[in-house]
């Protein structure tokens, strides 16, 4: 697949965004998000594995998560100790988690979650993805991500007051 530049920036438009809260509810750091997304579209740009079996937004996902991933594997971040408080380093005006206060605990301890529990969570209540989009996104059967949802629940609701609880109670 060739691409000529106008094209690769409407395809940031469109999808840089959802790329960049992904990346950072993964790592917790907006500048590392910012570098991994960046790094996504490179390698979009420059690649021609990408064929179209799918839809671009769950392929451009999948490398997002996956660089995520492997960059939490990587002995520079293991290293590395995360100081700054989330809510400094997510704020912008375009989201809704940090603008929305009663949200900030939940989201505050949903960000605290094992990332097995935190990328369910996520992609469920956040991305609106169905439990078998996030199995199929993830590699995971549908009944593991069924699981692990019952088990952030669990977590969510012993670590929340019952008034932040009732945002996820209505599943």
């Amino acid at each position: 697949m060739t691409m000529d530049q106008g094209e690769l920036e409407a395809i940031m438009d469109a999808h840089g965004e959802h790329l960049l809260r992904m990346a950072f509810f993964y790592l917790r750091d907006r500048e590392m998000a910012k570098d991994i997304v960046q790094d996504v579209f490179i390698s979009f740009y420059t690649s021609a594995n990408y064929e179209e079996r799918g839809t671009l937004r769950a392929y451009l996902t999948k490398l997002t998560v996956n660089r995520c991933k492997d960059h939490l594997r990587s002995w520079s971040f293991r290293n590395l100790l995360i100081t700054q408080d989330w809510v400094e380093t997510i704020h912008t005006q375009q989201d809704p988690l940090v603008l929305n206060e009663e949200r900030a605990e939940l989201s505050i301890t949903i960000l605290k979650l094992p990332m097995k529990y935190r990328e369910i969570v996520i992609f469920y209540y956040y991305e609106e993805y169905k439990i078998r989009e996030i199995a199929a996104l993830l590699e995971l059967s549908e009944n593991t991500v069924k699981a692990r949802m019952v088990k952030a629940r669990k977590i969510l609701k012993e670590k929340l007051k019952t008034g932040d609880w009732e945002v996820l109670s209505n599943e």
